[in-house]
């Protein structure tokens, strides 16, 4: 039955002129309030193709062919912007989304400008180190299976050190550093198989379906970001057709999707959108194993309710859930006379009431208040059936947040604007962490409570000229475990010296808590008594100092340059001097911590892009750089993140297909190439005289392995026909099954050093039906 109604819908129309309806609104880039009378043409149409905004800034236009197609839109008083290559299809509507920017010019003046980019953030406070993505990006990208953690990896300064997760390591600063946002809300690692803290997860929450555009940022971000000392993703959900229902349905080896959106009236401009996924993993671990012993399971949910209320008030709700498991299914053992067995699940779920209120057509308040949670079990024991030993380590971690922002936004004029924001975030923690060795147990951590984060931002920007301009601001942060109140000055400036050439410097400084478990550590006396020292932690401090340079080298592309240094403060290290681990290495830490620690960042950044446009684009980035911290003896040593450097390629093609060009093939690729995971060596000589594990301490990640290197690829049909779309894809991660390094680990049995490896070649196919 399946196969027929495809090949019928196949069938039907082949060689027909298709046409889709694209809709969207226009607003003021600063306030997002609506603008009346804006134009919007579509570029290239014979006949040409026009329309005009409404009293709420929407727009129809309706016959537009299938295939990429590009819109200008114009207002009096405002810089005209370009929405280039979008990928019109014959089953969904398109909803575009066009801020524009006040022009600073007087009315009759004539201004040649180059061609605003593509990828500039929606943030428009931002000077350096961001920009956007969308969902075509997403997707496009080869092995990124739909997800933004993967597809930033080919990003300058951007790494991975574990095929298997989706931890994001920016320029040499742990994943933990991260900060992600959601719907302007700070919210978990949104991925499954998460730990928060100190274990990103593998898959992502986050269903292309309800992606809207958003923006990535990799140092010194805008005032209005806070516990962050790496980096930010800033993620905005789309909202559903407001005009008809429309359907998606996607099967594939990693999970199956099902998306339905529409209105919830005729007369009203509410929607609703709502994706679920369970995954299908099973089929994938029949053809390489993905999980060892064991075949990790997981499902979400996701949708977001967009409810207007009048002209001046909009509000919304959003919510995001998801749970996964990992057990070890025993089918594998690493001794026939040890028993392993090992548990793992997770939960991780947010969700927000948002809402923005038009005091005036430039000013305008933006409120959420939301709940966000974590929720992970993981429980291993080894039983050596000959001798009755027994070893169980148990983590079980219980993190919550409700947050209340509010933003208040006003454009002064064309060259002023401020934005002023209060966050409000209670925490709450139940945490249990210990060990059990034969009849010896020990809590490491046990401690539940709340705590409170509360932080205030102000930022403004001035433009001199359309030319120059310049942002400045202030960010503060209080944390209640620790007492601790940081204020963070930041700043930016923009010139652009012709219109092919814009020099950029940005400032700034940051700060980020650590986990609460971490906090937490009980330290025993060896009377009885314990205590929580490292509650006494201050937050960790990271200035940011970074230039920028961009070169205009193409019409539809730029060259990029970027120098930055980051200097780290307050970082944890071991208190014992004979110890020199750190947070910094992104691991849990189950001794005393003190913050005397310091650490250093830098590097030079190259990025070569072209856009998409012509039916291909090119995206070359380069990476050169240094991450490193001092321990509590006083010594540098490399952070387990510093790979030193790192080369991404990735390029595609679009063909059109069919009879009228209605269908499309298009064929992407990435090379990755980075400097080798680390290491740190074992102390030989305390194995043999105690037979316990210990690290060579003065050699702390001072191995290197072998260069991480993969070429992945991707190929996908897109079948356009009446009221249907069908698109095949098939994503191949490590082509050339190349053995890249994980890990090199003692074996206790065997007293030798053993190899682990990443994932070998791993096929994707997917078959999605939009309707």
């Amino acid at each position: 039955m399946f196969l027929g109604l495809f090949f019928t819908s196949v069938l039907l129309g082949y060689g027909q002129d298709l046409k889709q309806t694209v809709k969207g609104k226009v607003t003021d880039i600063v306030t997002g309030s609506p603008l009346m009378g804006a134009t919007i043409i579509l570029i290239d149409s014979e006949p040409q193709l026009g329309v005009i905004t409404n009293a709420q800034g929407f727009f129809t236009m309706e016959n537009v062919p299938v295939g990429r197609q590009s819109f200008s839109c114009s207002y009096l008083g405002y810089e005209d912007a370009l929405v280039s290559q979008v990928l019109v299809g014959s089953a969904k509507e398109i909803n575009l989304s066009i801020r524009l920017t006040e022009s600073l010019n007087q009315l009759g003046e004539i201004v040649v400008s180059a061609r605003k980019d593509q990828i500039k953030p929606n943030n428009k406070l931002a000077t350096v180190s961001a920009r956007s993505f969308g969902v075509e990006e997403t997707k496009r990208f080869p092995a990124s299976i739909s997800d933004p953690a993967r597809m930033a990896l080919s990003f300058a300064g951007v790494t991975n050190s574990d095929d298997t997760t989706n931890e994001i390591v920016i320029r040499g600063n742990a994943p933990n550093q991260l900060l992600w946002k959601i719907e302007g809300v700070e919210v978990p690692e949104p991925n499954h198989f998460s730990e928060e803290g100190y274990s990103p997860g593998a898959i992502s929450l986050l269903s292309t379906n309800m992606l809207g555009n958003s923006d990535f940022f990799t140092g010194a971000f805008p005032a209005e970001y806070g516990n962050a000392t790496s980096g930010v993703f800033d993620i905005k959900l789309r909202n559903g057709n407001a005009e008809k229902a429309e359907y998606a349905f996607q099967f594939g080896v990693l999970g199956t999707d099902l998306a339905i959106e529409g209105p919830f009236s005729k007369n009203y401009k509410g929607s609703y959108l709502v994706n679920y996924r369970y995954s299908t993993l099973t089929i994938l671990n029949n053809i390489i194993e993905v999980s060892e012993g064991s075949v990790p399971t997981f499902q979400d949910l996701a949708l977001k309710l967009n409810l207007p209320i009048g002209e001046k008030t909009n509000l919304s709700f959003w919510g995001i859930g998801g749970f996964s498991e990992d057990n070890q299914d025993n089918a594998e053992q690493i001794s026939p006379v040890l028993v392993e067995d090992e548990f793992f699940e997770s939960k991780t779920y947010m969700g927000g009431l948002n809402l923005k209120h038009f005091f005036s057509t430039n000013t305008s308040l933006d409120g959420a208040l939301s709940f966000s949670g974590n929720q992970s079990d993981y429980v291993f024991s080894l039983d050596n059936t000959t001798n009755d030993d027994f070893l169980q380590e148990r983590d079980i971690l219980r993190n919550n947040a409700l947050r209340l922002s509010v933003n208040l936004n006003q454009k002064f004029n064309a060259r002023t604007t401020l934005k002023t924001g209060l966050v409000y975030s209670r925490l709450s923690y139940d945490v249990l962490t210990d060990e059990i060795l034969n009849d010896n147990a020990i809590t490491l951590v046990d401690s539940e409570g709340n705590g409170t984060f509360l932080q205030f931002f102000s930022q403004a920007k001035y433009r001199f000229t359309e030319k120059l301009s310049t942002t400045f601001g202030l960010h503060a942060s209080s944390f209640s475990v620790n007492n601790d109140f940081v204020l963070e000055p930041r700043g930016g400036i923009e010139y652009q010296i012709s219109p092919k050439h814009t020099l950029s410097a940005g400032i700034g400084l940051h700060s980020r808590r650590m986990p609460l478990n971490q906090y937490f550590i009980e330290i025993g006396d060896g009377q009885g008594n314990a205590s929580t020292p490292n509650t006494n932690l201050d937050l960790m401090r990271a200035m940011h100092y970074v230039l920028g340079y961009d070169w205009r080298i193409l019409k539809n592309g730029h060259l990029k340059l970027e120098v930055y240094y980051q200097d780290l403060n307050k970082v944890a290290v071991a208190a014992d001097s004979n110890f020199t681990d750190s947070f910094l290495n992104g691991q849990f830490i189950e001794r005393e911590l003190t913050d005397s620690g310091k650490a250093r960042n830098y590097g030079l950044e190259l990025t070569l892009e072209k856009f998409f446009s012509n039916q291909y684009y090119f995206l070359v980035t380069s990476s050169l750089f240094d991450s490193q911290y001092r321990a509590a003896d006083g010594n540098w040593y490399d952070s387990r993140y510093n790979a030193n450097y790192t080369f991404n390629v990735v390029g595609g093609k679009e063909f059109k297909a069919g009879k009228n060009g209605n269908n499309i093939f298009g064929v992407n690729a990435k090379v990755l190439w980075n400097g080798g995971k680390r290491g740190t060596p074992v102390d030989l000589d305390y194995f043999d005289d105690t037979g316990f594990v210990r690290l060579l301490q003065d050699q702390r990640n001072a191995l290197q392995f072998d260069d991480y290197w993969r070429i992945d690829a991707s190929f996908s049909y897109r079948i356009n026909r009446p009221k249907v779309a069908h698109i095949i894809s098939l994503d191949i991660q490590n082509v050339t099954n190349r053995l890249n390094v994980d890990e090199e680990f003692f074996n206790t049995q065997t007293r030798m050093i053993e190899t682990e490896y990443q994932l070998e070649l791993l096929p994707l196919l997917n078959y999605r039906i939009e309707f």
